[in-house]
């Protein structure tokens, strides 16, 4: 009888209602203003902002919509991380005009990359995470 009591007692220790849809839910809530400050931002790097945001999302996401979140989530670092292995701020990178410095090597990594971003699967999978937020927790991710 008291090993039940205890395992009752676990998920009050570790912080969670035991509910991954409400805490989910709680956590779009929670972030809504930062990534609503991302989404209004006129700087293109804005969006690497609100990865770490991303991924808190994506580690409370319900397994329904966490793949989505992974492919929203891993083309971003996958540019994030080609801007940064070239040495390119992507506040300011424009494609029709690159940095002088980016070999064609590089300027090839940063556009397969962004293509990777823009692709189709990345943005349904982003209108799947947005409409979810809709649908399940009655709030969009920003306003």
């Amino acid at each position: 009888m008291r090993l039940a009591a205890l395992l009752l007692l676990v998920p009050l220790a570790v912080g969670c209602s035991g509910d991954p849809q409400a805490d989910y839910c709680d956590g779009v809530e929670e972030h809504q203003r930062e990534l609503s400050d991302v989404a209004a931002s006129e700087d293109p790097g804005a969006i690497f902002d609100a990865l770490d945001t991303y991924d808190d999302l994506r580690e409370e996401a319900p397994r329904d919509i966490a793949d989505d979140w992974d492919a929203v989530i891993d083309p971003l670092r996958r540019l994030e991380e080609v801007l940064a292995d070239n040495g390119v701020d992507p506040s300011s990178y424009a494609a029709d005009e690159p940095p002088a410095d980016l070999d064609d090597e590089g300027r090839e990594a940063v556009e397969a990359a962004a293509r990777d971003v823009g692709s189709e699967q990345t943005v349904t999978a982003m209108a799947a995470v947005e409409q979810h937020a809709l649908d399940v927790c009655g709030t969009p991710l920003s306003r």
